[in-house]
């Protein structure tokens, strides 16, 4: 018997994973900024209210760091807080939270218990929104010790990963892409199903270059994929789907079979992931890289700060044109 799908949004599918939780567990709970009010910024949390109360949902403030604090503490003291900060943008107004305390306490203070905490906030809107509205922050947390990091391309990841993240014991970056919630629904299973972390996902197959990338880089890829093999070059993509941890074993994999790797990301190009995960993969695989048939490459964002105009936006950030470019470059 076939299994029975349904079709939706990236937002609807966030909202089934959280339902589903907080029906599971009553120590799920849900709070940040508009989510009662405005039911989500992508309609993430519809009906929640209604089913569960304030006591489960609640409105808060435009405070990013209380909200985060807010949730570090209703983690150690029993729940399983998800925190809404709807751009990681803003993240940057919590850093001391995220990277020292609900990152570091392990570490610095010997503390051997759970803290099952889910931070969710938004990159990747798009133009005309300004560099907080539109920036990608997870190289810096990317950096930090104790955190988990979480970036879903496609609605069946984002719900498959969501429900993982609010089980894990462990505090979890949860980043959903702003432009991939304005896309068309997708298929995903009716019954329920979890996707573990640190297991990435091979969109494509293909055997002349690698590309690595996550969230709105891997639809990027995918186009990019299908411009190519028109001209006879192969692309195979892997999806990271998280980068902590991260699953360097599909990715040498795939590189021992084409023999070249591009790290595509949204991220501005100095200092982002990209030159984490080479790294790895060099470091995991050196047969591998040795035998290379080009040099490792990266697409990613301008080293500036995003504007406030669409099109000087979109010029900043990286669009399928530099992936066509860059695997032609290589093969």
């Amino acid at each position: 018997m076939a299994e029975q799908m349904q079709k939706v949004s990236y937002g609807k599918a966030i909202q089934q994973a959280t339902l589903e939780e907080m029906r599971r567990d009553d120590r799920v709970v849900v709070w940040g900024e508009d989510l009662v009010s405005m039911q989500g910024a992508f309609m993430e949390t519809p009906g929640i209210y209604e089913e569960f109360g304030e006591d489960r949902i609640k409105d808060t403030p435009i405070t990013e760091n209380a909200i985060v604090q807010t949730a570090m503490g209703a983690a150690l003291t029993g729940l399983r807080p998800i925190a809404y900060l709807m751009f990681a943008g803003f993240a940057t107004l919590c850093l001391d939270t995220m990277v020292y305390e609900m990152g570091g306490l392990r570490q610095e203070f010997g503390y051997d218990g759970p803290m099952p905490l889910v931070i969710n906030m938004r990159s990747g809107i798009g133009g005309g929104t300004g560099a907080h509205h539109c920036g990608t922050t997870e190289a810096y947390l990317l950096h930090s010790a104790g955190l988990k990091i979480a970036m879903p391309s496609t609605a069946y990841d984002a719900k498959g990963l969501y429900k993982t993240a609010i089980r894990d014991d462990d505090p979890v970056i949860f980043i959903t892409h702003g432009a991939s919630s304005f896309g068309p629904p997708q298929e995903i299973p009716v019954k329920e199903y979890l996707i573990p972390f640190g297991q990435a996902d091979i969109k494509r197959e293909g055997n002349d270059v690698t590309i690595v990338a996550y969230a709105g880089m891997v639809s990027k890829s995918l186009k990019a994929a299908e411009t190519l093999s028109k001209e006879g070059i192969n692309v195979e993509i892997v999806d990271l789907r998280t980068l902590v941890p991260l699953d360097v074993e599909t990715i040498a994999k795939s590189v021992s079979k084409t023999g070249r790797l591009l790290i595509a990301h949204e991220a501005q190009k100095r200092g982002g992931p990209a030159g984490e995960i080479a790294m790895r993969v060099i470091e995991a695989a050196p047969d591998v890289m040795t035998s290379l048939k080009a040099p490792i490459k990266r697409v990613a964002a301008l080293n500036l700060a995003l504007p406030y105009d669409q099109a000087l936006t979109a010029a900043c950030l990286p669009q399928v044109d530099d992936v066509v470019k860059a695997v032609k470059e290589m093969a």
